[in-house]
């Protein structure tokens, strides 16, 4: 973007000021478009002490403090999105209370409390559900502290996330331990290694997912029950919190008999609306796809519903 020496460039995680830096030099263009990309945290529902060896991280030891819904809500309620998302990401990003933002059919609007954020009601929530502080400042409820493990990939925008949100959590009286782990090694399948995302060895983990396509079914059918990764899976799933409900499930199987439109529209604002308001998914960004490419690259079209390289056919170069 700034030399000029490559012709398309893919998902710049780059703080907005750097990449509008970058286009200044008159060598690229910055493009963006808005699909269903959702910067997110995962809290995780069970318990990965390494005392509980190969049980660590399943259904069978729930979470000693992240089963309180009260806990999960006020660390959702305690972040500034509007903040996270200026610095992090610029025009290339917008707010979301949605793990779908779009298309728009899909999109609620019942959660839109999380757009404001709320310190002091956090604290105040947590006071009301017994969890007191102590001379450190942080929270505890027979004998178990509010101290959480908190990862993701390294890259720039990221640690800025965590160090502003391990502010606000100190805040209400949650510690916060902070990781960032390579991206290959984070986004990596390897059953063997203790640091995947999905393997979810932490308390807290944050990235981006997301769907190519116009209709999410597959995509929520995510946090259904079997979805979780656990040993006989070798440790492969898409549903990291390990989530599991009846109600959920009961859903996801609804609307893959569904054919009505409006009827799966409401059906996939019902799952999103169960996984806000049970806050095990905290959206935190909608993302926007961001690229870039030379000016001397005509042609491009950054369609999000697609590959990048959707119309290559119809690039060309200019002179």
């Amino acid at each position: 973007l700034e030399t000029g020496e490559f012709d398309y460039a893919w998902n710049l995680q780059i703080a907005p000021e750097v990449l509008t830096a970058m286009e200044a030099a008159g060598k690229g263009k910055n493009i963006v478009s808005f699909g269903t990309s959702v910067e997110r945290i995962m809290v995780n529902m069970t318990d990965v002490s390494a005392s509980l060896g190969d049980e660590r991280g399943t259904a069978a030891h729930p979470h000693p403090f992240l089963t309180d819904i009260n806990v999960r809500k006020a660390l959702s309620m305690s972040i500034d999105r509007a903040l996270l998302t200026e610095i992090g990401y610029g025009s290339f990003g917008k707010l979301t209370c949605n793990v779908l933002p779009a298309p728009a059919i899909f999109n609620s609007s019942a959660n839109d409390a999380c757009l404001v954020q709320d310190v002091a009601g956090a604290n105040a929530l947590l006071d009301d559900a017994g969890w007191a502080k102590g001379g450190d400042g942080v929270r505890s409820k027979d004998g178990v502290r509010l101290s959480v493990l908190y990862q993701t990939s390294t890259n720039a925008v990221r640690q800025n996330y965590q160090a502003l949100i391990k502010q606000w959590w100190e805040e209400i009286g949650v510690e916060t331990e902070l990781r960032n782990i390579d991206a290959s090694v984070f986004f990596g399948s390897d059953p063997g290694s203790p640091d995947t995302f999905q393997k979810f060895f932490a308390d807290i983990e944050m990235y981006t997912n997301n769907f190519d396509g116009t209709d999410p079914e597959a995509y929520m059918a995510n946090w259904s029950c079997d979805q979780a990764p656990r040993p006989d899976t070798q440790w492969q799933g898409n549903n990291m919190p390990r989530y599991c409900s009846a109600e959920y499930d009961a859903l996801v199987a609804e609307m893959a008999q569904t054919g009505d439109i409006d009827e799966r529209g409401r059906l996939a604002k019902a799952m999103n609306d169960m996984l806000m308001q049970d806050y095990v998914i905290i959206p935190l960004t909608h993302r926007g796809r961001n690229s870039a490419h030379a000016n001397s690259l005509g042609g491009v079209v950054l369609n999000v519903w697609d590959s990048e390289l959707w119309n290559a056919a119809d690039w060309h170069r200019i002179n």
